[in-house]
């Protein structure tokens, strides 16, 4: 029998991958001393840094260039990218089998989605194994992982997963048992058992509009023309706004909803940044992006990785836990908000308050409460200007909560 290769890891862009000669004073980092990767250049004194490297540096001394100077960044020098450029390397699972020499520009490609001896896991029984190797398993001696959900006893594959809606039905049907059985005090009258079916009907409800917002629209990135909102003459004062609003009745005809999942950021980068103002024609304050690439690869973000369903790759998020703000550049246009999908990071439970505007005024609040659980929220606000999302703070730690926009729905 043939002796299982071991697999190996090795992240670093050491020197001893590089084919052939090189200049090392040139393509290395001072700080790690391996090739350069993902460089950054100080403004001041010209040396070039790892990206990772220089920001763990400034992290412990910021605004401190390791060479004793005041650190300024700014794009590497043409010649240190044309020097790059002409590396070959050998890849990184070169010990598992991979025998390409790969250019510079091209390694990171190569070693996150064509290499056949990168390592992958087994979506049906988690076990690791070299990516050449998967088909082969799935095929042949794959035993799927059979899971058991703490809180409802359920089992299921892993393969297929444990929703949310169904554990909570599962927990009803549970109560419901358990109340008829004779001598048994019933449960169903119990706070926790009404908060359980309060639950389920909210997520059944999330559930059924979501489907028929599918049915209506493949989701996609838009650039809204947002109707001018014209106000009557004199401008009545904001009690009678707001009577008038409640007035309004819904008309027959079919809302025209467009949807911004926030997959097309223009010039975005791979570790996220601030959405940009200008983005769909919007205004956004604190308001980050943050794609899953990124999440799988940073394990301290493990709280990001239930906002990526129905094929979504990148979602929104508040910056530093505080409130983030949507708006119209110009204040005479305006926009209406059908619903919005959003979770919670870290906490389950947690108050979400939804404020609009309508000419700086105050014109509706809403309180939601959020799960670590992509929920859609029907909200049904018409020409409005600006919307501002407000997370309650944690009673742990008295920090506001980060919470995850996965898409807006607007009507136009």
């Amino acid at each position: 029998m043939a002796i299982r290769k071991t697999i190996v890891r090795t992240e670093s862009l050491s020197t001893d991958r590089v084919h052939g000669y090189f200049d090392d004073d040139i393509v290395t980092c001072p700080i790690c001393t391996n090739i350069l990767s993902k460089p950054v250049t100080c403004k001041t004194c010209e040396n070039s840094f790892c990206l990772k490297c220089i920001r763990l540096w400034l992290n412990e001394k910021p605004n401190s260039c390791p060479f004793n100077c005041h650190f300024q960044e700014r794009k590497p020098p043409p010649i240190l990218i044309k020097l790059l450029s002409k590396l070959k390397l050998n890849c990184q699972y070169n010990l598992n089998g991979c025998t390409i020499l790969i250019p510079y520009e091209a390694l990171e490609k190569h070693e996150l989605h064509e290499c056949l001896f990168r390592l992958t896991q087994c979506s049906n029984c988690s076990k690791e194994m070299l990516y050449n190797e998967l088909e082969d398993h799935q095929n042949n001696d794959c035993l799927p992982k059979q899971l058991t959900c703490l809180i409802c006893d359920t089992m299921y594959y892993q393969k297929e997963g444990h929703e949310y809606i169904d554990c909570l039905q599962k927990q009803v049907q549970i109560i419901d048992a358990a109340s008829r059985s004779p001598g048994k005090k019933p449960l169903s009258q119990h706070p926790f058992a009404k908060r359980l079916r309060l639950l389920h009907a909210r997520e059944q409800t999330n559930e059924n509009y979501a489907q028929r917002i599918q049915s209506q629209n493949d989701i996609q990135d838009f650039t809204p023309s947002a109707p001018i909102y014209q106000p009557p003459s004199p401008q009545p004062s904001h009690s009678e706004s707001m009577a008038a609003a409640a007035s309004i009745r819904p008309s027959n005809e079919t809302l025209r909803i467009s949807t911004i999942n926030f997959s097309k950021i223009p010039n975005a980068k791979k570790e996220g940044d601030h959405i940009p103002n200008g983005y769909a024609a919007f205004n956004w304050e604190n308001i980050y992006y943050m794609f899953e690439e990124h999440v799988r690869n940073k394990g301290q973000l493990k709280g990001f990785l239930n906002a990526y369903t129905n094929s979504r790759t990148c979602v929104a998020y508040n910056g530093r836990g505080n409130a983030m703000s949507i708006f119209l550049p110009n204040s005479r246009h305006t926009f209406g908000l059908h619903s919005f999908e959003a979770m919670s990071v870290y906490h389950d439970n947690f108050k979400l308050t939804i404020t609009c505007y309508r000419s700086n005024d105050i014109f509706s609040v809403k309180n939601i409460i959020l799960t670590k659980k992509p929920t859609l929220f029907e909200i049904n606000w018409e020409q409005i200007d600006k919307i501002t999302l407000t997370p309650a703070k944690i009673d742990e730690t008295h920090k506001p909560e980060t919470f995850i926009l996965t898409c807006l729905n607007l009507v136009l």
